[in-house]
Parts: C-alpha cells; sequence; structure tokens
C-alpha cells in the first residue's frame, strides 16, 4: 500500500498535495485539531472520492492505519496515518462524489474527549467559482472615411 497523508500524522500528502493548512483553525472555541484535505496522490490528480472509510468518528488510529481508500483516476489507494490521532469529525462521505484536491475530509484531534465538541462541526464551503464576466460589446467599428 502507498503512504500518504497531511501535517504531523500525515507527513507524505503534506509535501505532495494542495491539502489544507494541516494547522489551520476553523475556530477558535473549538479545541486543538487538525483539518486534512483530500490529498493528491499523484501528479495528475485533480480529484477523487472516497471509496471507504476504514476508521469512525471517535476511533482512536496509530501509525500505519488505513484512515480511508482513495480512488483516483487510475487507482485505489490506502491512506495511511503517519503517527497517532483520534478522528473527530468526518467531512466527506463515501461514495461516488468526486472531493477536489485540497477540499476538507477530516478531522483529526489529539484528544479522545475532544471528539464531542465537533459533532455538529461543518467545514466551510469552498469559495463560490467566480462567473466569467462578460465581455463588454465593443462599439461597432467606424466606416473608414471616403477617399477624394
Amino acid at each position: 500500500s502507498l503512504r500518504y497523508g497531511s501535517s504531523r500524522i500525515f507527513r507524505d500528502a503534506a509535501r505532495t498535495s494542495s491539502a489544507i493548512n494541516p494547522s489551520r483553525r476553523w475556530f477558535a472555541s473549538s479545541p486543538p485539531h487538525e483539518g486534512v484535505g483530500m490529498p493528491s496522490l499523484s501528479p495528475t490528480m485533480e480529484s477523487g472520492t472516497i471509496a471507504k472509510w476504514n476508521l469512525s468518528e471517535g476511533e482512536a488510529f496509530g501509525p500505519g492505519d488505513i484512515l480511508c481508500e482513495v480512488e483516483t483516476d487510475k487507482a485505489t489507494v490506502d491512506f495511511e496515518a503517519q503517527d497517532e490521532g483520534v478522528v473527530a469529525k468526518i467531512l466527506a462521505d463515501a461514495g461516488p462524489n468526486e472531493i477536489p484536491c485540497g477540499d476538507p475530509i477530516l478531522v483529526i484531534v489529539e484528544d479522545e474527549d475532544d471528539v464531542g465538541a465537533f459533532k455538529d462541526f461543518e467545514a466551510a464551503a469552498p469559495a463560490a467559482a467566480a462567473e466569467p464576466a462578460a465581455a463588454p460589446e465593443a462599439p461597432p467599428a467606424a466606416a473608414p472615411a471616403p477617399v477624394a
């Protein structure tokens, strides 16, 4: 199996993906936590799907545990933990929905007692893609002046 991840728990994917900054804090009042984005598991990967979650919310994991299976455009790859932690909130369901690389899929905490604080947690919605501005209409070209 391939090993990927972000932060101290998922070091390899942080080097190879546009995953969200794992030290980012969504709410100042929340216990210490890390957001994990969909990793980029190949140079051409722009999105993937979660084929299967191997852990559930509140479950502790350690180095080598397979958190989930990610389907890329070429293969299904194990997303493996590099350190220990606790799954606080799964943000992306397993299934056919394509998840862009970097979009949040998981919140992790170090202390199992902090899991309950994330029961109703939701990641911020990705910024809406800006609609392209309509090109201003060009004024009609002036007819050339007659030559006398």
